[in-house]
């Protein structure tokens, strides 16, 4: 037989429909977004864990400074594995709307080994061809059959496509975020390849491990055997990067991963969120249906029906809620979300796989919590006896509901008063889920002033307009007798037949070369101003791994030796027996002056242990500076070993000898590359963000003016028109939204420094929190907007409230 309190339910939801369409809306939207985005991101995470295997991908790389010898790649191949050249060419390239200093990585078509995944077109075919990057051709707007201009030479663009071992474009593996606004990777004939300037070429070699399975410590080991072989037969290694320290293989993975995380902790916010407000609404409909429920229990109706009658347009909510949440992230946001990631990564074709984890933390998990808290919220107002009900005396009778208020206040201060104690719980539960909303409010506001400071704070950390990494010393302050034997022994290097050369030329060149002293460091075979070579500053530069703060990973450090008194690094006040740290590291590693730290080459093995006398530079500074004299003593180098210029006006250096050139305007560059790739993230999280604080509010305030209907119907009674009435109520609650939304600033700013340094202790470099001071304000403003809507709602509660409730007895 169906029960007679089932009746009740289309009544109750439709005298409630407010209160259970925020909770529909509330829960729809949390899962909505959040199951978008995790099934998306797992999706994108199946796909990339398997290109590994699809595709070839490499187990590691490693560099030399020039071109190892047969021998070296045969005795490194006997240790187990396989190693395949990947030389590159880093060429200028330039097209019609191209950012300025763009760079392409050239490289010969590949084979089977770390493949090309072609989205569009096909490999290049013939010399004036080339095929480019996926993310960086959308980015430029290029498109098949464009062209642009490689290092001088014009070439058709045929294919668009993604490199295995780059699925996001890090030009340097030490680089705090990507850029594929002007760097990308490129594919040409071999052909073209040997066309462009080959003293720029980097000597890189991929590895493939016979077994691929090997666990991370057997594969450390095994590099480290693989660089000892290198050594042994005389190869200078420039560069070592296992695969799971390459950043443009995991550094795509580590992201969604990340933002996995995030938005799972966004989901566990707004399942206490959910359960908060479902508590505080069971609540508030036990108290207006008290007298009914004291009738009911009275008439011999038994707890355990009426438990099951009040749970049930909960739960029917829920299920509705949870269930039109999936259907909306699975239909409509899933390719939305997953274009978040593959407009910055280059990942394969998409396609969408069921997860069924996502399904249970997004739904499942929410709906048996938010049962669970009902169904115990409901059992411990039913402890009351059906007097208790009838009496409505289920609530506990503070003290503070008699508190007496000065006489001299004027009675629409002492009724406001009075409104704000009767609901100081419920202005409490307001204060807290402001709090919460804010939270998510100031993070999606933040975010790319954030990136765009940290971008700023790091071109400051670049003390001249070049910093030149070599691969070996070269001297600029050279005579041209000394340029013409280096350049004529350069040249008998790179002749592959020197049967080709004229036997007098070749003649020549062996009489210069003779005159190369090979126990002085290289000269440079370019000449340069005596004007540049005045103001540039030698300089060394090494890089070392601490652990870091938070977790089991180690940060990479660059160590400076430099001049005491540089006329670059200013603000270093470098001497003999004195080490300076940079701010970030001191942050990022929980370093203490004074006390001595050690640092391990991951390449050697080796430990050095170095004491700080004080701390330089800013939150972004990642660097040790010594003496270029104390720098040289702790890695055991010559006297005269230096490995880089800095300099304030360009300098003409081989291009053999030159690692890597850093700009000021390189990192000006990495905040117009946050903004493209974080921008539309940040945006989709306000997008959540706003709607769920409207309606988080509005449940929350209702609450409020719902436990106040009856005192509303007898001031209609006495006379009180509705915009006065609004005032005395909506003025109570608009003081309180104002202030939690000012008063809780200093929590979440303290809050949102804690996820960040949590975030970023997965990443390289030091993010600080910094909020622009129009951000507080924007923040404010969006809370005080959303909340204006909220109290327009209410008002017209207001007036629907009816002057009957006033004459209905209450005992």
């Amino acid at each position: 037989m169906a029960s007679p309190l089932r009746k009740r339910l289309p009544r109750e939801l439709r005298n409630n429909l407010g209160k259970y369409l925020g909770m529909f809306l509330l829960l729809a939207l949390a899962v909505a977004f959040t199951s978008g985005f995790l099934v998306a991101a797992s999706s994108i995470q199946l796909i990339g864990e398997g290109m590994r295997a699809d595709y070839n991908t490499e187990d590691g790389h490693f560099a030399t400074t020039f071109k190892a010898d047969d021998d070296s790649i045969e005795a490194v191949e006997a240790l187990g594995c396989t190693v395949v050249e990947q030389f590159y060419i880093d060429a200028p390239m330039t097209f019609d709307g191209a950012t300025d200093g763009t760079q392409a990585r050239v490289f010969p078509n590949r084979g089977e080994r770390n493949q090309a995944i072609y989205c569009n077109g096909r490999a290049p075919e013939s010399d004036g061809e080339i095929a480019l990057d996926r993310v960086f051709c959308q980015n430029n707007g290029l498109e098949i059959g464009d062209a642009v201009q490689l290092a001088g030479r014009e070439m058709r663009l045929v294919g668009i496509m993604t490199l295995a071992d780059y699925t996001c474009l890090f030009q340097n593996n030490s680089s705090f975020i990507f850029n594929s606004l002007s760097f990308t990777t490129a594919q040409v004939t071999q052909d073209a390849y040997d066309a462009v300037d080959q003293g720029s070429v980097i000597y890189s070699y991929a590895f493939f491990l016979n077994d691929r399975s090997m666990p991370l410590t057997e594969r450390t080991d095994f590099e480290e055997d693989m660089m000892e072989t290198l050594a042994d037969n005389g190869e200078v290694i420039t560069d070592l990067v296992d695969y799971e320290s390459n950043q443009a293989i995991t550094y795509a993975m580590d992201d969604t991963e990340g933002d996995q995380m995030m938005w799972q902790i966004l989901l566990a916010m707004l399942i206490v969120i959910m359960a908060f407000v479902f508590v505080v609404l069971t609540d508030a409909t036990i108290e207006a249906e008290s007298a009914v429920i004291g009738t009911l229990l009275a008439s011999g109706w038994r707890k355990r029906e009426l438990v099951t009658h009040y749970m049930t347009l909960p739960v029917l909510v829920g299920v509705s809620g949870a269930v039109a949440g999936n259907v909306i992230g699975y239909t409509l946001l899933v390719l939305p979300m997953q274009g978040l990631y593959y407009n910055s990564y280059g990942f394969p074709p998409y396609h969408t796989t069921f997860n069924l984890g996502v399904l249970v933390s997004t739904t499942i998990v929410p709906l048996v919590l938010l049962v669970a808290i009902t169904f115990i919220g409901l059992l411990r107002r039913m402890r009351a006896t059906p007097l208790q009900f009838l009496r409505r005396e289920i609530t506990h009778r503070s003290k503070r509901s008699g508190l007496q208020l000065p006489e001299r206040l004027r009675f629409t201060t002492r009724f406001r008063l009075r409104v704000f104690v009767r609901n100081l719980s419920h202005f409490a539960t307001l204060f807290f889920g402001i709090m919460f909303g804010s939270l998510l409010l100031l993070f999606g506001l933040a975010m790319m002033p954030l990136m765009t400071h940290f971008a700023e704070e790091s071109a400051k950390g670049v003390p001249a307009e070049h910093l030149y990494a070599l691969k070996a010393p070269v001297e600029i302050d050279v005579t041209e007798d000394e340029r013409a034997a280096y350049a004529a022994a350069e040249e008998l290097v790179l002749t592959e037949n020197l049967t080709d050369i004229d036997p007098s030329h070749l003649l020549s060149l062996y009489l210069q070369a003779s005159r190369v002293d090979e126990d002085e460091n290289a000269a440079n075979t370019l000449e340069n101003s005596p004007e540049a070579i005045a103001q540039a500053e030698k300089f060394g530069m090494a890089t070392l791994q601490t652990p870091r703060r938070f977790g089991d990973l180690s940060e990479e450090i660059t160590v400076y030796g430099i001049q005491p008194g540089s006329r670059y690094w200013t603000d270093v006040p470098v001497r003999d027996g004195h080490a300076c740290l940079g701010l970030g590291v001191q942050q990022k590693c929980a370093i203490v002056l004074g006390e001595p730290r050690e640092f391990a080459d991951k390449y050697t093995g080796d430990v050095y242990e170095i004491v700080f006398d004080e701390t330089v530079g800013n939150t972004t500074t990642m660097n040790i500076y010594l003496t270029l004299d104390d720098f040289n003593r702790l890695f055991g180098n010559d006297d005269d070993y230096f490995s880089g210029y800095a300099s304030d006006m360009p300098l003409a250096l081989n291009s053999r000898y030159v690692a890597t050139e850093i700009t000021p305007d390189q990192m000006l560059g990495v905040a117009a590359q946050l903004q493209d790739s974080m921008g539309t993230i940040a945006q989709s999280l306000l997008y959540a963000v706003v709607p769920l604080f409207l309606i988080l509010i509005y449940l929350l305030t209702k609450t409020v003016i719902d436990r106040s209907a009856r005192s509303i119907s007898y001031m209609k009674v006495f006379g009180y028109h509705d915009r006065e009435i609004s005032r005395l109520y909506i003025r109570s609650i608009t003081v309180t939204v104002l202030a939690s939304l000012v008063l809780c600033l200093p929590i979440i700013v303290g809050a949102l420094d804690l996820i960040v340094q949590v975030m970023m202790s997965k990443y390289a470099g030091n993010l600080e929190i910094w909020i622009a001071p129009q951000t507080y304000v924007i923040e404010v403003l969006v809370g005080a907007v959303t909340y204006a809507v909220v109290a327009a709602l209410h008002m017209r509660r207001i007036r629907s409230v009816p002057l009957a409730l006033a004459m209905k007895v209450q005992e």
